[in-house]
């Protein structure tokens, strides 16, 4: 590309390259992003040492049937006993006993098909505010109870009926009685630990008290090394409040996946550490319990976000996350996304090569170009591929799918065209940051223009702004099920905060991209404000915003250009270092 190029893609008057330290700190910085990027994937490769589960099972799991597309809100549904079947061998590999939740929907058959396994069961009655269907779930609860005394280990009369405020203490007292009185089975309640201490007279009325205390749900979340401490801490502590009564630590366990919650981090080798070491503890203690779940339960994420679905120690397809002995890895195929981040981040290279090679261009002798187009490219290859594993864990339905696939596209188009940008500003041939600013001026003074690779990339400026606004408004108003999908931001905010450190100009504003990036800082800083700064993944998503917007925020506003700066070629030039 020559100068009087870079004059007609700028839009205005030749202006001389950014000095060669500016440039090579960019590039400097993309090869890092890179090489960091890489690696990352790498890093969840490396097998972390956690203590062996002592007698290579679990005591007891709990264990809903629902697999991808069931969910216990589908009207009639009915689990076929051979599914349950497969999944009671699954589990009698690792545990000893399934609790469940309901005795409908195909769970009546738990009982007879979990003694050919040599399984006991804490049976669920699940109850709530309609006595009608509540005495169909108990009457058949007792039912199979009777029929199957060898295999139930109790009948657990509902479940957090108090937390949902379903039901005042003294109704419940008489359900739990109604039950007692027509089988010899232990009769037990499960609610979380707090509403125990808030209702202590139902003690008196259950053969044990099953506490739930699960260290990510706190209302002030625990981190995961200081989770077993905590569950053994309230265990006690409940113990000393009800000091005649037995305990069953019913609900207790940690997300494989999902949002953070100040210092409570969800991952596979936390989940791993978590159960291993509460075993280890409760084994020594002499504590008896149930951990919570046996399989992911997709339909939970409706509910619960992307969390919500990712409890299990198996997931949606039937395959244990980890081991109960040896080291744990957080990442099995960790090479998988690995292949998709070099291929995506080779993408901008090759179009390119393609693009010159088909109109008979030579290859220009461009090193720092070229290099900026790859470290560039790489570093985008691996925040789609983060993105896309994002969308793979939080998508629900076929809007979702839609709306995060649209925004993955619109990054993957932005990702070839910062790039290309970037390599040309650090082969010394200028930027495309003036060009798009000024259609963009121009389009808002009613000039309708959407020629060009530069306006897209100012169009596309504007619609992360508006995108990323939008996800934080989320975070603060409604943001307890929400995920921090800091990789989608930061993409455009590396892209554009280096264009704009190169030049100036890149950096350049129209009103609206102003209100958008006030609104932005000011929502970064709420969700810092109630994400916690422990919260690794606010923290990222919040960086990453502030990125985005501070180029634009310090940036100088529009002004009208001089006629003869007016831009009045195309930007046609391809996305490539300068020839």
């Amino acid at each position: 590309m020559t100068q009087s190029d870079s004059h007609l893609l700028a839009g205005g008057p030749s202006r001389p390259p950014a000095s060669l330290f500016r440039r090579l700190t960019v590039l400097t910085v993309l090869v890092a992003g890179a090489v960091g990027g890489l690696y990352s994937w790498y890093a969840k490769s490396q097998p972390v040492s956690l203590p062996d589960v002592s007698g290579g099972r679990f005591a007891c799991v709990s264990y809903a049937p629902f697999r991808e597309g069931q969910s216990p809100f589908q009207p009639d549904i009915v689990i076929p006993p051979e599914q349950i079947a497969e999944d009671m061998e699954a589990l009698s590999q690792q545990t000893r006993c399934v609790r469940t939740y309901a005795v409908d929907q195909g769970l009546e058959m738990v009982p007879q098909i979990a003694q050919q396994f040599g399984l006991r069961v804490l049976l669920g009655a699940w109850i709530g505010s309609q006595p009608d269907k509540n005495k169909l779930q108990l009457d058949k609860a007792i039912e199979l109870a009777n029929a199957h005394p060898g295999t139930v280990r109790a009948i657990v009369v509902g479940n957090e009926v108090l937390l949902r405020g379903e039901l005042p203490a003294d109704r419940l007292i008489e359900t739990i009685r109604y039950v007692k009185a027509r089988t010899e089975i232990p009769v037990t309640y499960a609610d979380v630990w707090e509403f125990w201490m808030r209702n202590k007279q139902i003690a008196a009325e259950v053969n044990f008290a099953t506490i739930h205390i699960l260290p990510y749900w706190e209302d002030d979340p625990i981190a995961i090394q200081y989770a077993v401490p905590h569950v053994m801490d309230i265990y006690r502590h409940v113990q000393e409040e009800m000091p005649n009564v037995t305990l069953l630590i019913g609900e207790t366990g940690w997300p494989s996946a999902g949002r953070q919650r100040e210092g409570a981090a969800p991952g596979r080798v936390n989940q791993a550490a978590f159960m291993r070491y509460f075993v280890s503890a409760a084994s020594q203690a002499g504590v008896d319990y149930n951990l919570i779940e046996a399989f992911d339960q997709p339909w939970k994420r409706y509910n619960e976000g992307t969390v919500g679905g990712n409890w299990g120690l198996y997931d949606v397809k039937r395959q244990p996350k980890f081991s109960l002995t040896g080291p744990v890895v957080e990442l099995p195929d960790w090479q998988i996304y690995l292949g998709i981040s070099v291929l995506l981040g080779l993408f901008p290279l090759g179009w390119t090569l393609l693009r010159r090679r088909s109109r008979g261009e030579k290859l220009a002798n461009a090193p720092l170009g070229w290099a900026t187009l790859t470290a560039a490219g790489l570093t985008g290859g691996t925040l789609l591929t983060l993105f896309g594993r994002y969308l793979l864990e939080s998508s629900r339905s076929l809007v979702e799918w839609g709306a995060g696939g649209a925004i993955w596209l619109l990054l993957f188009f932005a990702a070839i065209s910062l790039s290309g940008a970037l390599a040309r500003a650090v082969a010394g041939a200028g930027t495309d940051g003036p060009a798009a600013l000024e259609r963009i001026r121009r389009h808002v003074a009613g000039e309708f223009d959407l020629t060009g690779r530069a306006h897209a990339l100012g169009l596309f400026r504007l619609l992360a702004l508006a995108i990323a606004l939008a996800v934080s408004l989320g975070l603060v108003f409604d943001g307890r099920y929400r995920d921090f999908p800091a990789s989608a931001a930061m993409l455009p905010a590396m892209g554009f905060l280096l264009l704009a450190f190169l030049d100036r100009k890149a950096a350049e504003m129209g009103d609206e991209e102003i209100v958008l990036s006030i609104l932005l800082a000011i929502f970064s800083v709420a969700i810092v404000v109630q994400a916690h700064l422990a919260n690794i993944q606010a923290m990222a998503w919040v960086g990453a915003t502030l990125l985005l917007a501070l180029p634009v925020l310090t940036g100088q506003r529009l002004r009208m250009p001089d006629t003869e700066t007016a831009d009045s070629t195309p930007a046609s030039v391809i996305a490539a270092p300068a020839d």
